[in-house]
């Protein structure tokens, strides 16, 4: 399928072809790019989707990521074992966007159950990504990016526990946002960990993002002026993983401090290493085991055995299957970082480290390597050596899911093999709109990248 551009549909152009042809020509287009995809991105269309012109987004679609409720859809995680679960309301952040006049035609696929970062889902089949369809679109949230991306919708609502709004994005040169834990509206999702989880929207670019997010959470309307040099700490920025991907950042950290727009001051900071193996991990798999259990016998009157069962991804049928024993085995980690004080600790190290360095941001690439190939779910090679697929491209996306800080990928150029490469900034908790702020003076020098 051949690349769109990346601007080929923003909230703005969206607006002008409602102005010059009227709401059927973008009703139709939406339609028409849903019914012709090739990519596995789309889950539903929904042919009578109602909307209405008034509001912000005057009739302009979105996509939802089909583990978000979003009527009339069944929300079937990806899962052949949902497809007849039907939610009773929209999830609160679809219904403040509705609210504003967006609609919904589409649901997009997922890695099954969105436990994993590949999507390579054995239900809805791969979704592959639009710079190379050997590769993949990322994780969970592959429809999302792989949509935005391909102009089906000028945006989308994604969730993200590991990194799974921020991992495609980059991945398919769009902008992902995770908001600060706990500050968009809970609720109506599948949920895999309440401690990680949340809704992250994702767009072609971060004015975008900031007009969204203006809409799911009103009551922080207006945007921060920034007329000063940043000054961003950066931390893994050449991991050796991947030198092409390291070039590519290293290209867009020197195009930012050329024209004025951030200082970087370099970091090491071993208290950030590892933390997926150290705490990470073990809050999914016991608070999963927790919130699917219940879950499986209330909504569904089975065990969680018996739902694993009906998961067609191998991978994410062996994690389920396998739930109960990961959390009773993880339980000491799961306690000690909850309740023993390390997550406390982890959320202050973060907090001392903007404070004593005087740091604005933080910034890191958004994925130290380019997308795996469709077949690399467990290992993948890289310029190391093979490495654990999830590990490495989530090596630097857990950080934000722990500490509760507002992350944002920005489409920072491609490499030297014509791939996306994500540069991801964060700033402290509650920072939101300062962060998308950023994001917008900084994509609009790394726009001349691309």
């Amino acid at each position: 399928m051949q690349i769109l551009p990346r601007a080929a549909l923003t909230l703005a152009v969206a607006r002008n072809i409602i102005e010059s042809d009227g709401p059927e020509a973008l009703h139709a287009l939406v339609l028409e790019r849903a019914g012709s995809s090739d990519d596995n991105s789309i889950i539903g269309v929904d042919a009578d989707a109602g909307w209405s012109i008034e509001g912000p987004l005057s009739g302009i679609p979105f996509g939802v990521k089909d583990n978000i409720d979003s009527l009339p859809f069944a929300t079937t995680g990806g899962s052949p074992g949902l497809t007849d679960y039907f939610p009773a309301t929209d999830a609160p952040a679809v219904a403040r966007l509705k609210a504003a006049g967006g609609y919904v035609p589409v649901k997009l696929s997922l890695h099954e159950l969105a436990f994993g970062i590949t999507s390579n889902n054995s239900h809805a089949g791969p979704v592959r990504n639009p710079y190379d369809p050997k590769r993949v679109a990322g994780g969970s949230s592959g429809g999302n990016a792989a949509a935005v991306a391909r102009s089906v919708i000028p945006f989308a609502l994604g969730t993200d526990t590991g990194g799974s709004t921020r991992i495609p994005a980059a991945f398919c040169g769009i902008a992902g946002f995770r908001p600060s834990t706990g500050r968009y509206p809970s609720g109506g999702v599948l949920t895999l960990s309440t401690t990680r989880d949340t809704i992250g929207p994702m767009a072609v670019d971060c004015s975008d993002l900031l007009e969204i997010d203006g809409l799911i959470v009103p009551e922080e309307q207006g945007v921060p002026v920034i007329a000063r040099r940043l000054r961003i700490g950066l931390l893994n920025a050449s991991a050796g993983l991947s030198l092409q991907t390291d070039a590519a950042f290293g290209k867009a950290i020197l195009a930012l401090e050329a024209a004025g727009v951030a200082d970087f001051v370099p970091l090491d900071v071993p208290a950030f290493a590892d933390l997926d193996e150290r705490m990470g991990h073990a809050i999914v798999f016991n608070e999963a085991a927790d919130v699917w259990e219940r879950f499986c016998r209330e909504k569904r009157g089975l065990s969680l055995s018996a739902f694993a069962e009906l998961i067609a991804s191998p991978d994410v049928r062996h994690v389920f299957g396998s739930l109960e024993h990961l959390a009773l085995e993880t339980r000491p980690a799961f306690e000690r970082a909850v309740h023993g004080g390390l997550l406390g600790a982890l959320r202050k190290d973060y907090a001392d480290l903007f404070s004593a360095n005087g740091l604005d941001l933080i910034a890191m690439p958004t994925s130290p390597v380019p997308p795996p190939f469709i077949g690399e779910d467990m290992t993948m090679a890289t310029d190391l050596g093979l490495k654990s697929t999830f590990d490495t491209v989530a090596r630097n996306t857990a950080l934000a899911t722990l500490t509760g800080a507002p992350s944002l990928s920005i489409p920072a150029g491609l490499d030297a093999g014509g791939l996306p490469v994500g540069l991801m900034i964060e700033g402290r908790p509650g920072e939101d709109r300062f962060v998308l702020a950023a994001g917008a003076r900084i994509e609009s020098v790394l726009k001349g990248l691309i």
